[in-house]
């Protein structure tokens, strides 16, 4: 009965090689220091107004480089809208005295943007050099009519759509204070083949792809703190076995074998290194272990009738969050990493599981069943503040933290099958993200991928 809890969980130089695409990012200067739009402590704020103009080139642009353009525009500007943040106005909503041939304003051209309600203006050139793609953006401050930032990407011409999350997410950081999360992936499990196999999607929506075509069953995904290999549960071997794949190479590693059930690592790194829990059996019943990365040997934190499932730390490893029926039904708990202190989180109805902690500490996000569906709620660690995010009809199951814990992804029937959706941290600006036919859950959001 308790296995089927399971199933409900980007100044100087930048250089970095993956995936054989390299990219150098160099600062053109930078005014730093301000935070225009506090996203975190304000959350209700009206969207920021920020334009974008078309991508300009030192060049006479062809029709590769015109398509490329259009592209680049078209991603930075769909994830500034994505993040709920802002209000972008596109060069046809221009002030008429806004004339913009080039990407380096100087005062007397932004002062044209004088009255016009927009506080910020993002300008981009690039040129391709065989299969390169140069380009740099500069973001204005139109208010204060100033200079905010300038930096300039480098790479492979296919690698188009990435040097454009680079773009938007430099502009979420330069605007807010905090890193963007648009070259984020979510990893979850679907089954349109038939099986259950793991998939990556970007944050929008875009670059679908399997992670294994085992065709067997494959549940679970979760990331290591690099983000370089997901960690998921499979019965490659008729037992649901942890296995690690690294997601360069694509070579699987079966980590973890014990009899009964092997899953839902959750991790930590400490001056010993990475540690990481995982669910094991233990006496019928599943429980919590304490394992060093890279060791065979695995310490319970957990013990006697009840059974324990879906760890998660907390981001100061401190204390886990984990699910437990020792009261007879599952509930959502809090303890020490020793297996001591624990204490109950979850009073409002009698299922509650899928415990996921927010990257800033402050919440703990998880599924209640309420009325006969599942639905998602966020409580503090101390359990004394609890808000109910989302509505209507259908199950809304399986919340997954993005890495700025600004946002949850999570799995949700509410148009008919079970789909990935994405959410701001107050339950708004919901999207969908997978179409494809079939179903598709437990979400796993990476870290910053860099």
């Amino acid at each position: 009965m308790f296995y089927s809890l399971q199933n409900l969980w980007i100044k100087r130089i930048l250089e970095f090689i993956l995936l054989g695409f390299f990219l150098a990012v160099m600062d053109a200067g930078c005014v730093e220091g301000k935070v225009y739009l506090d996203t975190i402590t304000n959350p209700e704020l009206a969207p920021f107004p920020i334009a974008v103009a078309d991508f300009t080139s030192p060049q006479k642009m062809g029709g590769r480089e015109q398509e490329i353009a259009r592209n680049i525009n078209r991603v930075v500007v769909n994830d500034l809208v994505l993040s709920g943040f802002f209000r972008v106005i596109e060069p046809k909503d221009f002030p008429p005295q806004a004339q913009i041939s080039r990407s380096f304003l100087d005062r007397s051209e932004l002062e044209a943007w004088s009255g016009s309600g927009v506080d910020a203006l993002v300008t981009g050139s690039f040129r391709v050099v065989e299969n390169s793609l140069i380009g740099s953006f500069r973001l204005y401050d139109l208010v204060e009519k100033k200079f905010i930032k300038g930096t300039r990407y480098e790479g492979r011409v296919s690698e188009w759509r990435r040097i454009a999350h680079r773009i938007a997410n430099e502009i979420v950081f330069q605007i807010t204070g905090e890193k963007g999360v648009f070259d984020t992936k979510i990893a979850f499990v679907g089954n349109q083949t038939g099986n259950k196999e793991i998939y990556l999607i970007d944050f929008d929506g875009e670059n679908l792809r399997p992670v294994t075509q085992n065709k067997s069953i494959n549940i679970l995904p979760r990331w290591t703190l690099d983000g370089k290999r997901l960690l998921y549960t499979s019965y490659m071997k008729r037992n649901p076995d942890l296995y690690a794949i690294d997601l360069e190479s694509g070579k699987n590693y079966r980590i973890s074998y014990r009899n009964g059930l092997n899953a839902c690592p959750t991790w930590f790194r400490d001056s010993e290194g990475e540690k990481m829990i995982l669910m094991l059996k233990r006496d019928n019943r599943s429980h919590l272990f304490l394992t060093k990365v890279g060791e065979t040997s695995a310490i319970p934190i957990t013990s006697g009738s009840a059974s324990y499932a879906s760890p998660s730390w907390s981001p100061d490893g401190r204390q886990i969050a984990f699910v437990s029926d020792q009261t007879g039904s599952p509930q959502v708990y809090v303890m020490d990493i020793n297996g001591k202190n624990i204490r109950r989180l979850s009073y409002q109805g009698n299922y509650n599981v899928s415990p996921a902690w927010s990257p800033r500490g402050d919440w703990i996000a998880y599924c209640s069943r309420q009325g006969g569906s599942f639905k998602i709620f966020l409580t503090t660690p101390d359990g004394e503040q609890v808000r109910q995010l989302t509505q209507g009809p259908g199950n809304y199951e399986d919340p997954t933290w993005a890495p700025d814990g600004r946002y949850l992804a999570f799995s949700s029937t509410k148009e008919g099958g079970a789909a990935i959706y994405v959410m701001s941290i107050n339950g708004t600006y919901q999207r969908r993200l997978t179409t494809f036919r079939g179903e598709a859950t437990n979400p796993a959001w990476s870290p910053h991928l860099e």
